[in-house]
């Protein structure tokens, strides 16, 4: 093992990681709504998601790569859909206070968070090649293809570090919980309904104006 490589795969797992976005507001409600267990059960798609980006990036897995690039328009089509859903089905749901008090949703709704936001990260073709741009970039001190050990080491600091990423923030959310009413977590819920939405008419906006400057 390679502390330093795995270091370096901790960074870069916490700088995709971090970046608000639909991800984040899922696993944010999901904290504030089943404490650490709820936001680390949607974290964990997130994770999973990441983990096989960075499998593939470190693998240096170019195939998948050109799949995404001739596909990307599908991709995004599917992933905007899938945010515009989310969004409205988020914005609409109504908290009631008893709700607050609740810890355990049971092991059906933690898997459906899971696999929610695993296919929010893998419908982002932008990811993939972000873990291919940032692998990329980084080669030269990476160097994954001098040790074939290496590139394992780099996929594990990257799990560790989004474990790291999700594992503070659901931790924070959690200890904040009790300034939180009913009220307004259903603000909430409206704000980052709206903002995922958002997210999804933007990629399928820009997908549109794509098509337009191609056939004017």
């Amino acid at each position: 093992m390679d502390p330093e490589l795995i270091a370096i795969g901790m960074a870069i797992g916490i700088a995709v990681t971090a970046p608000l976005g639909p991800v984040n507001l899922t696993v944010i409600r999901s904290a504030l709504r089943a404490g650490m267990a709820g936001g680390m059960a949607a974290a964990s798609g997130s994770i999973a998601g990441d983990a096989l980006f960075a499998t593939l990036a470190a693998y240096g897995v170019r195939w998948v790569e050109d799949w995404v690039h001739a596909h990307s328009q599908a991709i995004q089509i599917v992933g905007g859909l899938l945010l515009i859903f989310i969004g409205v089905r988020t914005a609409m749901h109504h908290v009631k206070d008893a709700e607050l008090s609740l810890s355990d949703l049971g092991r059906g709704a933690y898997v459906r968070k899971g696999f929610t936001c695993f296919f929010l990260t893998v419908t982002n073709p932008g990811a993939l090649l972000g873990f291919f741009a940032i692998f990329s970039g980084l080669g030269g001190v990476l160097d994954l293809g001098s040790v074939p050990y290496r590139p394992l080491n780099a996929v594990v600091g990257v799990i560790l570090g989004t474990l790291l990423w999700w594992g503070f923030v659901t931790y924070l959310v959690t200890h904040i919980k009790g300034r939180v009413t009913s009220y307004t977590l259903v603000r909430l819920n409206i704000w980052a309904g709206v903002a995922i939405a958002v997210f999804g008419v933007v990629i399928l906006g820009n997908l549109i104006l794509r098509y337009f400057a191609i056939t004017l």
